[in-house]
């Protein structure tokens, strides 16, 4: 049973990493190919990395496991003080 569930969480993590190289593969190809107006690239391009962060997250920090309640806290909080340590450089 124990090879099942190594087998499983491999072909999670590879299907994970396939759709990350997709995220940015797609990202790439907005840039490039002028594929839409100017005003447009810089959200398309931070919506997929939210996604691709997002996924990083669940796939390799392991936050959809029961019991990581503590590790969400700190890592909501980090974001936290992220942001508003961006928005104060951006303010200054």
């Amino acid at each position: 049973m124990a090879n099942t569930t190594k087998k499983s969480g491999i072909g999670k993590h590879i299907i994970s990493f396939a759709f990350m190289i997709a995220l940015t593969i797609a990202a790439f190809y907005l840039v490039i190919n002028n594929v839409v107006s100017k005003g447009w690239i810089l959200p398309l391009i931070l919506i997929l990395a939210v996604i691709q962060v997002i996924l990083q997250l669940f796939t390799f920090m392991h936050l959809d496991q029961k019991g990581s309640n503590y590790y969400t806290f700190f890592m909501i909080v980090g974001i936290f003080v992220a942001v508003i340590s961006a928005i104060g450089i951006i303010v200054m």
